[in-house]
């Protein structure tokens, strides 16, 4: 497979990795959701080493707010400006997704950054 078709799937599988995330926190299953983590965790790890996260970082824009979120966390420390705003937009959101955004930036800010 080549380098592109690789940063196309793992992009793929982030974005959905982050969707299966928000549907586990909102469910309340820390289990599921320490799973998808795991996951996330690794397609962000291979997409650096693809240099695929410029790809990753075009998601920042994603309609479902969870995608999004999720990008910025991952991407914060390549792209802050980018990611910040996009944190700064979800954490108006009512429910979990506009907390964890405001807990995110709040992380940020008071330098206790960690994904």
């Amino acid at each position: 497979m080549q380098q592109q078709e690789k940063v196309k799937k793992l992009v793929e599988w982030f974005v959905r990795g982050a969707l299966r995330h928000a549907e586990a926190m909102e469910a309340m299953d820390d289990e599921a959701a320490a799973a998808e983590v795991a996951d996330l965790n690794r397609y962000y790890a291979a997409l650096k080493r693809e240099g695929g996260v410029d790809e990753l970082l075009l998601r920042l824009g994603h309609p479902e707010p969870a995608v999004a979120g999720m990008v910025a966390v991952y991407a914060m420390r390549e792209a802050p400006g980018r990611c910040v705003v996009t944190l700064t937009a979800i954490a108006a959101l009512p429910g979990l997704i506009g907390f964890r955004a405001q807990a995110a930036l709040e992380r940020w800010e008071n330098g206790d950054w960690e994904k």
